[in-house]
This record gives C-alpha cells, sequence and structure tokens, in this order.
C-alpha cells in the first residue's frame, strides 16, 4: 500500500475520527464523543465548529445533539458502486501481489464485455503488458468473461449471452455454439475458476496468431451481497513458464481467499 515517508497530520487526523465516528453514532453529544474517541473536549468543540462550519454536520435545537449533515450522506450515496468495489479489493490486491509475486487485475461487467478497473501489475516484480483502466475485455475468451458467466444468476448470463448473439463483432462468434457453451460453463463450474481460451492471445477480436501478448491468466468471481456477481479476479502470468493447471495448483486458494474477502468488505458496508 502507498506509504510515503513523510508524517501525517495529527490534528486532521483527529478531525477525520472525529466525522468517522459521529457517522457510526449518527447522532452524539460532546461527552459521547469524548468517550468514544478519547479526544479533549475542548479539542472536540473546535473540530465540531470546523466540520459545521464546512457544512459536513449540525447540531440538533432539540437536544444539543451533533449529527452528520444530508449533503455529506448524499455525497457518500453518489460514489460509483465500482469506486466502491475498487476500494475495497486495493489492500486485498496489494496483498495478494505481495504472496504471489505475479499480477492481478479487478475487472467488472460493462455490457457484453468486461473493463479492467484496478490492477496491480505496475507493483509487480514480473514486468507484463500493462493494459490501460477501462480496456474492454472479451467475455467469452478471457478468464474475467468465463468466470462471470459460468458464476452469474442463470437470467443475466442468458441475456449476456443473447446479446452477443445479436451482435457482429469477430471476437463474439462462438455464442452462438450453445454445446460449447454448455460445456465450457460446466467445466469453469466444476474446476472452480475461469480460464483463457488457449487461441486467445489478448486482443478482443483476433486470434493469438494475429496478436499474442505473451499471457495466460486464472480468474475466480467476486461474490456480491445480492448473491450475484460484482466482479472477477484474475492471477495474470507469462504462459510460457506455467501451465494453467500448475498455476492453479500453487495460487487458486490464494486468489480465492482474496475474492473471499473484497466480497466480505462489500458485504460490511
Amino acid at each position: 500500500m502507498w506509504s510515503p515517508k513523510v508524517k501525517t497530520i495529527d490534528a486532521l487526523e483527529r478531525g477525520l475520527t472525529t466525522l468517522k465516528t459521529l457517522q457510526e453514532l449518527q447522532a452524539a453529544s460532546l461527552h459521547d464523543l469524548h468517550l468514544h474517541t478519547g479526544i479533549p473536549k475542548a479539542t472536540l468543540l473546535r473540530i465540531l465548529l470546523t466540520l459545521e462550519r464546512q457544512g459536513l454536520i449540525w447540531q440538533r435545537l432539540a437536544d444539543g445533539l451533533f449529527r452528520p449533515s444530508y449533503t455529506l450522506q448524499a455525497r457518500a450515496r453518489r460514489l460509483d458502486r465500482v469506486d466502491h468495489l475498487i476500494e475495497c479489493a486495493v489492500t486485498e490486491l496489494d496483498e495478494l501481489q505481495g504472496r504471489i509475486l505475479w499480477p492481478s487485475d479487478l475487472a467488472v461487467r460493462r455490457g457484453t464485455t468486461m473493463a479492467l478497473c484496478e490492477s496491480n501489475r505496475t507493483r509487480s516484480y514480473f514486468v507484463v503488458n500493462r493494459d490501460k483502466l477501462g480496456y474492454e475485455i472479451n467475455m467469452l475468451r478471457s478468464a474475467v468473461g468465463r468466470a462471470y458467466l459460468a458464476f452469474c444468476p442463470d437470467e443475466e448470463r442468458e441475456s449476456i449471452l443473447e446479446a452477443l448473439r445479436t451482435g457482429q463483432r469477430p471476437g463474439d462468434e462462438r455464442a452462438h455454439d450453445r454445446r460449447y457453451l454448455r460445456q465450457l460453463l460446466d467445466e469453469t463450474r466444476r474446476i472452480g475458476y475461469g480460464a483463457r481460451e488457449t487461441s486467445f492471445g489478448g486482443a478482443y477480436d483476433k486470434s493469438r496468431a494475429q496478436y499474442n501478448d505473451g499471457l495466460s491468466a486464472l480468474a475466480v468471481p467476486i461474490a456480491a451481497p445480492d448473491g450475484s456477481v460484482a466482479a472477477c479476479i484474475n492471477i495474470v502470468w507469462i504462459e510460457r513458464l506455467f501451465k494453467v493447471e500448475e498455476m492453479a495448483a500453487r495460487h487458486l486458494g490464494d486468489l480465492q481467499a482474496a475474492a473471499a474477502r473484497i466480497a466480505g468488505k462489500i458485504r460490511e458496508e
């Protein structure tokens, strides 16, 4: 994680602690805040006045309790769910890379594709191709796409596949082969992870003969609180070094544990 060699601002830290405590309590007296934070009351009074002037809290007339402002909570609600997902995943991605060394990506569904929304490739010991955030990933041929399709709700999956069938992109042509899809999804569920199609080299519509990033990947889903798939997380490595089965034997447990921890953080919010 980000750890620059500079000192933190104690006054700001106390202010944020006060604000977080008030958000948790929803309404609190000066004494309540003192008990929960350990911050002296004189300091708390200065913090509360500052927060009030910034429009982040207000004081109720009837009982004098301090409350977080509606505008503050409204701002939090406006945060995109993907931003929330990334925030929950950042620490896990960083720690996963520290354990296994190989990099990982976080991808979400965007229509009939998967979109790269976070990655620890810049921190990896191994130098691999670094795709830009928002990079469009093939749903049927990539590890993250296959993991998503295999474990998302049936109705959602059929909707995605039907949309792929009506499209004209060469990279989606296997959506018409229902037998192939059935075998692919059954196998993905059986082994517990999605793996790249062998002819897929990373470019959405091109074959590996036309474009080859030299990588391989396996991916697992991150469960959303409602039982759907919030996102998928992968491990990426240089293909010539290890077979998919070898990487799964070494690191699938680590990947699944990271996905479970991210899912747990999403549920806690």
